[in-house]
């Protein structure tokens, strides 16, 4: 008698293996991006929750991050511009300093000599 039941008991575990293999190894064909809806036994996109968020299994999904981007792209913007306003910067201090000390002053006036035999006063 136990036997028997033992034997039902294992008949009842191999036929529920069976029925739940080919749906998991269905779901498990489902992408990243996808859920497996069992009512219509195929993958469908995690995009459709937001349509319809009542489908059942879309808690599946990963949540979506609504959050946009766009403080990274204005702060990659104001720091190119602040390194390029700093590179000209220097760039003009350096060849204003450059000129500055290379540049050689003519005389204003040409030195007079107050004394001296060549000098006739």
């Amino acid at each position: 008698m136990a036997s028997n039941a033992l034997r039902a008991l294992c008949g009842l575990i191999v036929a529920v293996l069976t029925h739940f293999h080919p749906v998991s190894a269905q779901k498990s064909q489902c992408g990243s991006s996808e859920f497996w809806n069992s009512d219509l036994d195929v993958c469908v996109p995690c995009a459709s929750c937001k349509q319809y968020p009542k489908t059942p299994s879309c808690n599946t999904c990963k949540p979506v991050e609504d959050s946009s981007d766009m403080w990274k792209l204005a702060a990659i913007t104001s720091f190119s511009v602040l390194a390029l306003v700093l590179v000209g910067a220097a760039l003009i201090i350096g060849v204003m300093v450059h000129r500055r000390k290379s540049h050689k002053r003519p005389l204003r006036e040409p030195i007079e000599e107050t004394a001296g035999p060549l000098y006739q006063a």
